[in-house]
């Protein structure tokens, strides 16, 4: 009996049901960005019913500043994917599983299904990191946040770009380290 195939055939089958639930995750971006941006206005309101009772400590506008750069974020979700991809990449294109280099596909052993199916796994585990991001970068403008919460969100955001492009970062680091 062989399991290594039963594997692979398990993690292609994981791959295949995993792309609807991507399409779920930019969905649910776009709901979280309108209440996001409803979160915002309501701040925004209390803070001008409540200018004589201001605390002195906190910046009063960091909070709804906040939500309405996460709700712009969330609601233009696909044109603020392309930008992170752009400013990290150089290209808004996310590269295909063709596109790895040479010496990761010996890792696969040529097996083109079981990478293809890869590397949609982590790139759904990107789309939810990046989403994830964006919403600690949101509760870290909030009253009573943790201290860093804002360079948690960040670094999720970050992590997410790089294992949505999960092809590019590897030719990036095989470029680096080996020089190809």
């Amino acid at each position: 009996m062989d399991t290594s195939n039963d594997s692979f055939s398990i993690l292609i089958n994981i791959a295949n049901n995993l792309l609807p639930v991507q399409e779920l995750l930019s969905g649910a971006a776009y709901v979280m960005g309108i209440g996001f941006a409803m979160k915002a206005l309501m701040s925004l309101k209390s803070h001008g019913e409540n200018r004589q009772g201001m605390s002195q400590g906190a910046s009063p506008l960091k909070e709804p500043a906040l939500y309405l750069v996460v709700a712009a974020m969330m609601i233009y979700f696909p044109t603020a994917v392309d930008i992170m991809l752009n400013t990290s990449f150089g290209s808004p294109n996310i590269l295909s599983y063709q596109q790895l280099p040479d010496n990761v596909m010996t890792y696969l052993n040529g097996n083109s299904s079981l990478g293809r199916a890869l590397v949609v796994i982590i790139q759904t585990i990107g789309l939810y990191a990046f989403v994830r991001g964006w919403v600690l970068v949101a509760r870290s403008g909030g009253s009573g946040s943790q201290p860093g919460g804002l360079g948690k969100g960040l670094t999720h955001v970050f992590g997410g770009v790089l294992a949505i492009n999960i092809v590019g970062t590897l030719e990036m680091i095989d470029n680096t380290l080996f020089g190809t």
